[in-house]
């Protein structure tokens, strides 16, 4: 949930010193990737920050955070918000569909980047208070940006504290520009500017000077000073009170200041202090004062450490320090009403629709009850990409009382387990463990059951996303042994269209001799189970199996199930994956006009149009339909839609969308830069132990390095992807290639034939020769699959010349009109090319040309 108020640039309603020695320090930071504004609270840094930001040209994007943005998807989503206000062309989908995609974060990193490298101007990001964030996943994306930052995106970070960036590295690499407390104490001619403005006093050279050094400089101090000041106060009185520590400073000026106020107005402060942010109704809501905007307005007029957080100033926040202040003087006066005016706040918040805040409120005033019951009712939305969140709420309730709600300690091991706190997860899961065997009564009672059949739930799925299918086997077994329902955590975090990072995991993509040991007793064991979504996620990954072994029935009949539940049951996600698959299927069964008309229907359904993560996956399939069946149009539109650039962050969800960018590149005679871009993502691929892209790749490769000419690594590279491929029995990956690689295997089966090429690697020839009458058959019109090159068909001076008019990127019309004949004449020619070529379209025709040097 993007709150609003949360990226408004402050605005200092009062008359503030003119600081240009800060501003022009805050403006060199223009010069490099990250500004650090570091100092204790009361130094004006927020201020400071935000007049600076008033004299920018350029857009600024402010995300103000507090404790509820330790939280990873929290951070991203405030950032991603911030820089489309502050620049509306930023393309924030482009970032968010990343957002549950990969656990990790780093895809929705990459995207961040690309999407700032699309923006064309200068654009500042500022985060404020950022001493809340030690979230580890979110340090460690922000060491991801700052490395990978565009030159023309500046990052301006406030803290209380010295962040836990390595800031040293980023010193070295893009530069660093550092204000801290020696910088942003006021000197003493900003001290006498500051009592002249604000006290209506004015000050000798030497009392500037003993101010200046009584307060260190320090802003919190000289603005207390001013609220305490009587009518009839003199500079001297001023200064003798000014001695001790900031706390004592702050402590004894926070006192005069409250003690000076009706003690109605004192009992409001006090109240509200408990508030993270606060509007008229919410404060009446707490301290049941039926003034509260009056009292609002009157603080604000007061200058009384009031933060307004819009432009309406319908939201406030106190200064920090203030609030600090306040609290602990709410605890020592009024000790009793400290959780109850918790209460009052969660109560409000939660009727008024702002369940986060109303949550941490009930947990800060120790209702936990009140928590659990509201937990109950939105842990399953928050189960789609919020499991941090979760975390944190459930974290913070005794285990005592989430043992008594069975589900919601089940799920509170689930979320440890999904943010990262794997220790943790496995603590408790172990805790619940030992107390079930030491309580064997409770075996039998539904809650022990539930505990018993959860736990083996959690431990199934763990040892799935950990890859360890055996264990996943044996747990799923118990599960459903204990719980033949099958029913807890049905979609276990999927998003609304269905979609969950667990769901990327397939055994078929780690090893297919996995896949068949452990797919089918699997989907054996859950069949009979409710969890109908990992039922279907089985046979798309079994699906998958039979695919790339060529059995394309039962790959079609699993796709088919698939697609059937995700239908019938409203998961968008499921549905048009398998729908997708279906069409992949009818396509390489040269039912063309089948595969056409699935993708057509895909790309009608409204629900897919508004979805940025499925109709990026039909665009990017219709673009390799296309490329497979030979059509340059949709190939042409994909590129230019998807804006891709080979220069851009990989992020390791993309991988197959870059992969399609290479091959593009490389049927435009781009090789240098394919070359480069394929070496980028197989070296991602083989990080993530990603077998089946690493062998597709691989291909990719060998045949960026024939056009180039270099055969001997070619064929080097070919027998890497064969020795890996064929112990494993992969088969669609090189014939759904087609001719262009056929030749390449046949040069390489020729090679091995005559002791050209001596392997490096075991490649069985019978293993080539299968791969080899599976390609041609399927492109036609070449009678020896192992024919030489020499016995293709030589083209005429005509279709030579259409041949290269075809790789300058001519369309037919154009071309009839550079050779002065009718388009029926180029359309002729343009036949006997692909028949001589053996090949079915522009692009196919033009890697074959080129592969036979014709140009």
């Amino acid at each position: 949930m993007i709150i609003a108020t949360k990226l408004h640039i402050p605005r200092p309603r009062s008359a503030l010193v003119a600081r240009p020695r800060l501003i022009h320090r805050l403006h060199e930071g223009l010069n490099c990737a990250l500004t650090v504004v570091t100092a204790p609270a009361g130094y004006g840094k927020t201020t400071l920050l935000s007049e600076w930001a008033m004299t920018m040209d350029s857009p600024v994007a402010w995300v103000s955070l507090d404790q509820g943005d330790n939280r990873s998807m929290c951070f991203w989503a405030h950032t991603i918000a911030a820089l489309k206000q502050a620049c509306p062309s930023f393309d924030e989908h482009a970032v968010l569909r990343h957002a549950a995609e990969d656990a990790s974060g780093d895809s929705l990193i990459a995207a961040l980047v690309n999407s700032m490298h699309r923006i064309s101007q200068t654009i500042v990001l500022v985060w404020d208070d950022f001493h809340y964030i030690e979230e580890p996943f979110i340090l460690k994306g922000i060491v991801y940006l700052l490395e990978r930052l565009p030159s023309h995106v500046h990052l301006y970070i406030a803290s209380r504290t010295i962040p836990p960036i390595p800031l040293s590295r980023i010193r070295a690499g893009s530069g660093l520009n550092r204000l801290d407390v020696s910088d942003l104490c006021f000197i003493p001619e900003e001290t006498s500017e500051f009592f002249t403005l604000c006290g209506g006093m004015e000050l000798s050279a030497d009392e500037a000077i003993a101010v200046q050094e009584q307060t260190e400089g320090w802003a919190a101090a000289m603005r207390l000073v001013v609220l305490s000041l009587h009518e009839n106060a003199d500079s001297a009185s001023m200064i003798r009170k000014m001695t001790g520590t900031e706390r004592d400073i702050s402590d004894y000026f926070f006192e005069e200041v409250l003690s000076r106020q009706p003690q109605t107005l004192q009992q409001f402060l006090l109240r509200t202090s408990i508030l993270a942010r606060m509007n008229g109704e919410l404060c009446k809501a707490v301290t049941g004062m039926a003034e509260s905007d009056l009292y609002l307005q009157q603080l604000e007029q007061m200058s009384l450490f009031l933060v307004p957080l819009d432009e309406q100033r319908e939201w406030y926040r106190y200064h920090y320090l203030f609030q600090q202040f306040l609290t602990a003087q709410l605890k020592i006066r009024e000790p009793l009403q400290w959780k109850m005016l918790h209460l009052e706040a969660g109560k409000w918040l939660e009727e008024n629709g702002y369940l986060y805040e109303a949550v941490d409120h009930y947990l800060a005033g120790t209702g936990y009850e009140e928590a659990l019951t509201l937990l109950e009712t939105i842990a399953p939305a928050l189960m789609i990409n919020e499991w941090t969140t979760l975390c944190t709420w459930l974290s913070a309730i005794p285990d005592s009382l989430l043992f008594a709600r069975p589900m919601l300690f089940l799920t509170k091991l689930a979320s440890q387990y999904m943010s990262g706190r794997i220790e943790a997860a496995t603590d408790g899961y172990w805790w619940a463990v030992r107390r079930l065997e030491q309580n064997t009564a409770s075996h039998h009672s539904d809650k022990g059951k539930t505990l018993q059949a959860g736990l083996a739930f959690l431990a199934a799925f763990r040892t799935f996303l950990d890859r360890d299918f055996d264990y996943a086997v044996q747990y799923s077994k118990e599960y459903v042994e204990r719980h033949p329902e099958g029913d807890f955590f049905i979609g276990f975090g999927s998003d609304r269209d269905g979609y969950h990072p667990v769901w990327n995991i397939y055994v078929s993509d780690d090893s297919l001799i996995l896949a068949e040991q452990v797919l089918t007793p699997l989907l054996s064991i859950w069949s009979a189970s409710r969890n109908v979504y990992f039922i279907a996620h089985l046979c798309i990954d079994l699906g998958k199996l039979q695919y790339e072994r060529n059995r394309l029935d039962e790959a079609e009949k699993y796709m088919r199930r698939a697609y059937d539940t995700g239908r019938s049951h409203d998961n968008t996600s499921l549905e048009t994956i398998a729908a997708l698959w279906l069409a992949r299927i009818a396509a390489v069964q040269r039912d063309e006009e089948r595969a056409n008309a699935i993708v057509q229907e895909l790309t009608k359904q409204p629900v897919l149009k508004a979805n940025p993560h499925l109709s990026g996956k039909i665009a990017w399939f219709r673009a390799m339909l296309g490329r497979m069946q030979g059509e340059e149009k949709p190939v042409r539109q994909w590129l230019k839609r998807s804006g891709l650039r080979a220069s851009d962050e990989i992020p390791l969800t993309m991988i197959k969308e870059y992969e399609l960018l290479a091959s593009l590149l490389t049927e435009q005679g781009k090789t240098e830069e394919a070359m480069a871009l394929t070496d980028r993502i197989l070296c991602i691929a083989s990080k993530a132990g990603r077998q089946s892209d690493r062998i597709r790749l691989l291909v990719n490769k060998s045949r960026i390095l024939a056009l180039k000419g270099q055969v001997a690594p070619s064929m080097d590279v070919l027998e890497e992807a064969l020795a890996l491929a064929w112990p494993e029995g992969y088969v669609r990956t090189f014939v759904d290639e087609g001719a262009p690689l056929g030749h390449l295997l046949a040069q390489y089966l020729t090679l091995r034939q005559s002791q050209q090429h001596r392997p490096v690697r075991k490649v069985p020839l019978p293993y080539v020769k299968r791969l080899l009458r599976l390609i041609f058959p399927i492109v036609g019109g070449m009678s020896d699959p192992l024919s030489k090159e020499g016995n293709i068909a030589v083209l005429t001076a005509k279709e030579q010349a259409v041949l290269r008019l075809m790789e300058k990127g001519l369309s037919n019309k154009e071309m009839a009109l550079q050779l002065n004949v009718s388009l029926a004449t180029i359309k002729t020619h343009i036949n006997n090319i692909y028949g001589k070529l053996q090949t079915k379209g522009r692009l196919q025709a033009l890697e074959r040309a080129r592969t036979l040097e014709l140009f």
